[in-house]
Formats: structure tokens, C-alpha cells, sequence
């Protein structure tokens, strides 16, 4: 089956604008179904605003996505809710409610978008809490955790409407290695039993290693290679070589006359 015949999510010449400042410029790629699709690059290339135009929180200047063969670009609001629904979002801070327990922020989704009753609300949302390591953790606020915990509670949350998409804005940002590897593992392992098809949009290259099936390399705005991490990773773009080898971008030049000027003052 060819990669186009088994995309879930296409993306074809898509741009994005702020103002007058163009952040995406025509961007093109497939994701297949059930598979996890890391989108690579530095701060302030794109990563995302791109994550933004997929799940429906922005609408883009120019080209379009498809979701399960929807054009998502063409709907209307009420026809974009109902494919959201089907959407889950891993926030960068996990952005959880302080105010409320752990337990009501998983559940939050259903009570807004079900007819379920509160008890049934409340099992399932229990059942997601234990799928991510946190079942005993329900009446907790989210202060009350630590950092991979919030993001776990996250993820939770994330899966409550048992999505077939679900989008992971820098899942690892801010965490120490360990903690990380444990996160980058819990995507994995829920895209293993689910059978999900998974986004996720990083700047950290030891995630690559551990979840990636695909990974798309964007640099101011553009897609410069994609592919599976070891195709990615031998690249003859001197961008993405520079990435994964983690050299620092070349030094302004010594302006040799500025540092004589100054040395004969």
C-alpha cells in the first residue's frame, strides 16, 4: 500500500502567516495511519504553529489539510468541532486546571463533549489515569505533582475521548533525561496498544531515537528532509547535518578593523 493510499493526515502546500510574517511556506508531507510522526527543528521554525493548523486552533494563508481523506480546511466550524472530537492535544505545559483534581481535568473533555453519566464519566477517566502510570493520583491538584507527572495527567487528559490522532507539543520540554525517556516511552507505548497515529513536534534528538517512525526536519518554515530517522539523519542538507551533530551556528565574523579601531584608543 502506498504511503498517500494509507495517510490519515495530508498536508499540502500549507502557509501561515502572522501579519505580515510568513512562518509557514509551503509545507507538504503525509503521515500514515498508526504511525509516530516526529516534527523536527530549532526555536522559531515553525514546529508550532504547524501543530496549531493541524488540530484546528489556526487556519492557514494558504494550502490544505486533509484528515482522513476530510478536507479539514474547508469546513466550518461546526464540521471542524466534530473532527477535533476526534483529535486528542498534549500541551507543551500540559496546561491542566489548578483548580481542579487531576481526576476532573481527564474527565473534563467528556463532561463538555457527552452525554455520559457522571459516573461513567468518572470510571473511564479513572481508567485512563491508571493507562499512564497515575491511577492512584485522581484527587491530586496538579501542583501537587511533579513535572513528568503534570505531563503524564497530560497525556491522560490527551485520551479521554479515545482519539484515533493525538498531538504532542514538546512532550519532553523542560524535564531532566530520565524523566523524558519515561515520557517518550509512554508515547510509544500508547501508540502501541491503540493503535494510534501520533504528532509530535520536539527539538530533542534523543526522543528521535525512542519513538520516531518518521521524521520531517523544518527549518524556517520549509521541510528540508523527511523520512525515517537513519535516511534523515544522513542527509546532505548542511542544515541538517549541522542539527543532528549539534554544531553551534557560525560566529559573527572578529570584524578585525573594529577590534584595531579600538585597541588604538
Amino acid at each position: 500500500m502506498t504511503q498517500q493510499a494509507d495517510a490519515i493526515i495530508e498536508v499540502d502546500g500549507l502557509s501561515a502567516r502572522y501579519g505580515a510574517h510568513t512562518v509557514l511556506d509551503g509545507v507538504s508531507f503525509r503521515v500514515r495511519r498508526g504511525e509516530i510522526f516526529v516534527i523536527l527543528g530549532g526555536s522559531g521554525s515553525g514546529k508550532s504553529t504547524l501543530l496549531r493548523n493541524l488540530v484546528g486552533l489556526m487556519r492557514p494563508a494558504a494550502g490544505r489539510i486533509v484528515l482522513n481523506s476530510q478536507d479539514f480546511t474547508a469546513m466550518d466550524e461546526a464540521e471542524r468541532l466534530a473532527v477535533r472530537k476526534k483529535m486528542g492535544m498534549c500541551f507543551q505545559g500540559s496546561a491542566l486546571l489548578n483548580s481542579m483534581t487531576v481526576l476532573d481535568n481527564v474527565a473534563l473533555p467528556l463532561r463538555e463533549h457527552t452525554r455520559l453519566k457522571s459516573s461513567t464519566i468518572d470510571i473511564m477517566a479513572r481508567i485512563k489515569l491508571e493507562l499512564v502510570g497515575l491511577g492512584r493520583f485522581g484527587r491530586y491538584y496538579p501542583p501537587e505533582l511533579s513535572g513528568g507527572m503534570r505531563k503524564r495527567a497530560g497525556v491522560a487528559r490527551a485520551m479521554a475521548m479515545d482519539p484515533e490522532i493525538i498531538c504532542y507539543d514538546e512532550p519532553s520540554a523542560g524535564l531532566d533525561p530520565v524523566v523524558a525517556a519515561g515520557v517518550d516511552k509512554l508515547i510509544r507505548k500508547m501508540q502501541q496498544t491503540f493503535h494510534l497515529t501520533s504528532v509530535v513536534v520536539t527539538h530533542e534528538l534523543a526522543s528521535v531515537d525512542l519513538i520516531a517512525d518518521t521524521v520531517c526536519v523544518l527549518h524556517d518554515g520549509q521541510v528540508l528532509a523527511i523520512g525515517p530517522p537513519d535516511e534523515v539523519k544522513r542527509s546532505s542538507h548542511p542544515y541538517v547535518q549541522q542539527f543532528f551533530s549539534r554544531q553551534p551556528e557560525a560566529e559573527v565574523s572578529d570584524n578585525n578593523e573594529y577590534i584595531r579601531s579600538i585597541t588604538q584608543l
